[in-house]
């Protein structure tokens, strides 16, 4: 009976700490196909060209979704226009995903054969012409002929259409015919989504904004209120690799990238040197510096100006989410040791 108490004791405190308990209960999937329509391989234009055309209705401050490498420099989709009323995109450039309740947008390895399914602990879901249901957050399929894959998750980031124009005017956007009318944001929580939730995960408040990082092995999460107080970067090690996270406030954007520059074509795409990023608060649109070479780097992972102009740096797996979707797709993360800290005295508090 001592043994089973002091279990009991232990399971509880391990809530607490760096690695979560997983909760008993199975997840519950809602299917709603018909909520909204996919958007297949749309036509493209460029972010310059976009500009010209709807200029009255594109305002500066608007969120967009940003693909970060490829050809074109990546490119750019509007939440409104876009991603809002159709939540999936299924594209030649990637698989597109919105998830206001769990408070992501990212990308997948291009496809024009997925659509939305409906939601799954309080995360989206989305099929493949297969039967496979697949996680929007974390590409994993868990149900379905593909059942235990992972999509390939591509460099995108959340930006803001006023920074991402003014860096990558030529960069690729979807063509605005009148028939893409702008809609206001969700604000409202959708219903379906709030009933395929599953028990929280205390270490942080359910609606708390982080940035998910999957690297060597393991997955971990950042807080954005950490972050910002951090003034902008935070290195650290996940798996035993090293990575660099960073933080650019006037977008609310946060990127995860390993201290690799990419190679070009025509050296294999593999790693040809290592930087240290610092920070540099007088360069407003580039604000980190690498020591190496001094050439000033984007929050898109991409030098600006200097030596390495137009080079990126390697981009590791993540997404800014809210906790609950993080943690429910990932019960073992592990939370940045400040957060936890934190979490565990807000705990003892209480």
């Amino acid at each position: 009976m001592r043994q089973l108490v002091l279990g009991l004791l232990l399971g509880a405190a391990g809530c607490l700490a760096t690695q979560s308990v997983t909760a008993a209960a199975e997840p519950v999937l809602i299917a709603r196909p018909d909520a909204f329509k996919t958007l297949v391989n749309p036509p493209c234009s460029y972010c310059v060209t976009e500009a010209r055309r709807r200029a009255g209705e594109l305002k500066p401050g608007e969120p967009v979704l940003s693909w970060t490498r490829f050809a074109h420099e990546g490119g750019a989709i509007q939440y409104r226009f876009f991603l809002e009323p159709y939540r999936v995109i299924s594209d030649t450039y990637g698989v597109f995903v919105y998830d206001p309740d769990a408070g992501f947008a990212r990308g997948f390895k291009r496809s024009l054969d997925f659509k939305f399914h409906g939601w799954r602990n309080g995360v989206m879901v989305m099929k493949h012409k297969d039967g496979t249901l697949f996680s929007c957050l974390s590409g994993r399929a868990f149900a379905g002929p593909r059942k235990g894959q992972r999509l390939q998750a591509i460099p995108t980031i959340t930006t803001h259409w006023g920074y991402w124009n003014a860096a990558y005017p030529q960069s690729v956007n979807y063509r605005m015919f009148e028939k893409y009318q702008p809609i206001e944001l969700t604000k409202s929580p959708n219903k379906d989504s709030l009933r395929s939730r599953g028990p929280a995960d205390k270490r942080l408040a359910s609606q708390a904004e982080v940035i998910g990082v999957s690297h060597g092995g393991k997955t971990k999460a950042y807080p954005l209120a950490l972050l910002a107080n951090s003034g902008g970067l935070i290195r650290d090690t996940i798996g035993g690799k090293p990575i660099t996270v960073l933080w650019y406030a006037p977008t609310r954007t946060a990127a995860v990238y390993a201290a690799d520059v990419d190679g070009t074509k025509a050296e294999g795409y593999k790693s040809t040197r290592q930087v240290t990023l610092v920070l540099d608060r007088t360069a407003r649109s580039a604000p980190f510096v690498d020591l190496e070479t001094k050439s000033h780097w984007g929050i898109e992972g991409r030098a600006q100006a200097g030596p390495l102009k137009g080079r990126t740096l390697r981009w590791v797996d993540s997404v800014q989410c809210r906790w609950f979707a993080w943690s429910a797709e990932y019960p073992d993360t592990l939370l940045h040791a400040a957060a936890a800290a934190k979490g565990k005295k807000a705990a003892a508090s209480k």
